[in-house]
């Protein structure tokens, strides 16, 4: 099996196991099984979730099936230094996503809304302390951030990269949307999806979209924070909605020219990132051309000594170049029996591996797939 297929289908085993747990805790959550845990136990919970399984597979488990060690999967996942920046330019990027992801979202829910599907109540008023919002920052905001990108824009990306960087953009994206568990964020998370799985291969880090996703996530908390304690924010977008609402006409107008604003702000700032980030990249680039070039003087020069040394007393010592031509040799002589049947060999056990790595692929789509298609059921029923 070559390190390409064995990658893809290690990566796809830690990922089907994610997807069998996830399932499972959501089925047991919609059947009200886990309710005993309260409010306490679901914060556990979800660390234990996020954390200790989600995290854990994809950086563990990974690097434990393909016998490497945790710094080096990390660096194969884009975990690369970014610019201060860098950074400033993922935070603007994840306030213009998130306003672009309201749009998006409400696009989507009433195509649903259309088809009867009965939205899920999540209602924020009520006693809402500056702590529990603390919480809910850590909980779904910077764990989801960190698990989810190292899962999806980490392991899965990069592996399945080996089949080419589209596919391995829509399948981990499409794959993101459908971990959700729920129709009602497929659409805008498969969306999301896409995008920072392009700006994660543009940029080659993946803290990008760390904070991209954090930023989402966290900005929607406080919005919630906001809605529960009256915070002159939330009264903002309030009257802002309101007005909007009296005012269809000049409201529609309004959305059409944000939405294009937003879209314009969003390509100037990855133009921005890509190229702060790729003056990083640039420069490891050209310090790992120097190495190679000083590598293969040094080389050289070890062998210029051998050729130019070479006695009775060191007559066994030979040239690579020696060497490489007395393999050729070897195989010619032997008729490259043992080559021909070591190119099958390959490719029966590449064939292998192409199937498991679909089976494993079809049955990650299925199981997640069947789940959310059941989501919009209950919603409809």
């Amino acid at each position: 099996m070559n390190y390409k297929n064995k990658t893809i289908k290690n990566s796809l085993i830690c990922y089907f196991l994610i997807v069998v747990f996830f399932v499972g805790i959501r089925i047991l959550s919609y059947f009200g099984l886990l309710n005993f845990l309260g409010k306490t136990g679901e914060i556990i919970a979800n660390i234990v979730i996020q954390v200790g399984f989600l995290f854990s597979i994809s950086l563990f488990l990974f690097g434990f099936l393909q016998k490497s060690k945790t710094k080096d999967v990390l660096v194969f996942y884009g975990y690369k230094k970014i610019s201060w920046k860098g950074i400033l330019y993922s935070v603007l990027i994840g306030i213009v996503v998130y306003i672009l992801n309201i749009f998006v979202a409400a696009f989507f829910n009433s195509i649903l809304q259309s088809l009867g599907y009965t939205f899920s109540s999540s209602s924020s008023t009520g006693y809402y302390p500056f702590w529990l919002f603390v919480v809910n920052l850590i909980m779904t905001a910077i764990l989801p951030a960190i698990c989810e990108e190292t899962a999806h824009r980490g392991m899965l990306l990069k592996s399945l990269s080996g089949y080419g960087y589209k596919k391995a953009i829509i399948i981990s994206a499409l794959l993101f949307g459908l971990l959700h568990l729920n129709i009602e964020q497929f659409f805008y998370a498969t969306i999301i999806g896409l995008y920072l799985g392009y700006l994660s291969i543009l940029c080659d880090t993946i803290y990008p979209a760390i904070i991209i996703h954090f930023m989402n996530n966290g900005i929607g908390v406080l919005m919630s924070y906001a809605t529960s304690n009256n915070v002159p924010l939330n009264a903002m977008f309030t009257w802002i909605d309101y007005s909007l609402i009296n005012n269809p006409i000049i409201g529609l107008i309004f959305v059409i020219c944000l939405i294009v604003l937003l879209v314009f702000a969003l390509k100037a700032l990855t133009k921005r990132l890509f190229k702060e980030t790729a003056i990083k990249n640039i420069n490891r680039l050209q310090i790992a051309l120097i190495t190679q070039i000083e590598r293969e003087r040094y080389f050289n020069e070890i062998n210029e000594i051998i050729n130019d040394n070479k006695t009775e007393k060191n007559k066994d010592i030979i040239s690579f170049e020696d060497f490489d031509r007395m393999y050729k040799e070897k195989m010619i002589d032997t008729g490259n029996g043992g080559e021909i049947d070591n190119s099958l060999l390959n490719e029966e056990k590449n064939s292998k591996s192409d199937k498991v790595i679909k089976i494993l692929l079809f049955l990650t789509f299925l199981l997640s797939g069947v789940l959310t298609l059941f989501t919009f059921i209950w919603g409809v029923l």
